[in-house]
């Protein structure tokens, strides 16, 4: 697998891995905030892209891994941006898969509505859509708000559970918020959530589902498993998803 940078956007270095092969389908592979392409999840699933001969596809974003920037760095729109500048520079034209963790599961389908005629599926694991909206209105406290509206920055510490927290972070998330409208992607769609998830409520992945234009999605709920979903069978899954979007395009042909 080639690992490869790019200059984004705003001028910094993004580290991403790529490798197109043969295959009609390229897995994508969104990983979750604090967390980087080579995660446990983002291995298994390179993994299943060797094995199989997918073409294969992850980024670091900004502030990200091996990517440039700092914790305060971090934004939506720099996370969707960051994918979308590699896919620019690959001239990605496969048929994708995404699978989306966490922060990721929001990426995702704000990269399906942009990519509508390319996105063939999408599976995600504790999906964050709009999670930093519910941070806001349903976890901070009035004085971190307070501080955070006068431009303090605070964390990341153990406080905060290593997470950043900035004002900016918050306002400049508003234009890329889903779940006050519908979703316009009417793909296959698996949503899947530990019921023993406390970093992402499960009862996300119901209103994500709510949210869908798709009447094709399923919501999977994985007894006793967390937010990192460890037990899931992704690689079955994603197998899955790519198996139902070569059948649809056969079938139109």
């Amino acid at each position: 697998m080639s690992v490869q940078k790019i200059l984004n956007r705003e001028n910094r270095t993004i580290v991403y891995e790529y490798e197109p092969k043969q295959k009609k389908a390229c897995i994508v592979y969104l990983h979750g905030l604090n967390s980087s392409r080579q995660s446990e999840k983002g291995k298994r699933l390179l993994k299943l892209a060797k094995e199989k001969n997918y073409a294969f596809l992850s980024v670091d974003y900004t502030a990200h891994g091996e990517s440039e920037g700092t914790p305060a760095d971090f934004r939506v729109a720099r996370c969707l941006n960051d994918v979308l500048d590699v896919m620019a520079k690959e001239k990605i034209v496969n048929p994708l898969y995404l699978v989306g963790s966490s922060l990721g599961g929001w990426i995702a389908f704000l990269l399906a509505e942009k990519m509508q005629n390319q996105v063939k599926g999408i599976l995600t694991c504790a999906a964050g859509v709009d999670f930093l909206e519910r941070v806001w209105q349903k976890m901070l406290p009035q004085s971190i708000k307070l501080l955070l509206k006068s431009g303090h920055i605070i964390g990341p510490n153990a406080e905060t559970k290593g997470y950043c927290f900035s004002y900016a972070m918050f306002q400049e998330a508003k234009p890329y918020l889903l779940l006050h409208r519908k979703i316009n992607y009417t793909g296959p769609v698996i949503l899947a959530h530990g019921d023993a998830d406390t970093v992402v409520l499960p009862d996300n992945s119901f209103k994500i589902k709510e949210a869908l234009l798709s009447q094709d999605v399923q919501v999977h709920i994985i007894k006793g498993e967390g937010h990192a979903l460890s037990g899931y069978p992704l690689e079955q899954e994603v197998e899955r998803l790519i198996w139902k979007g070569e059948k649809n395009g056969n079938a139109k042909k």
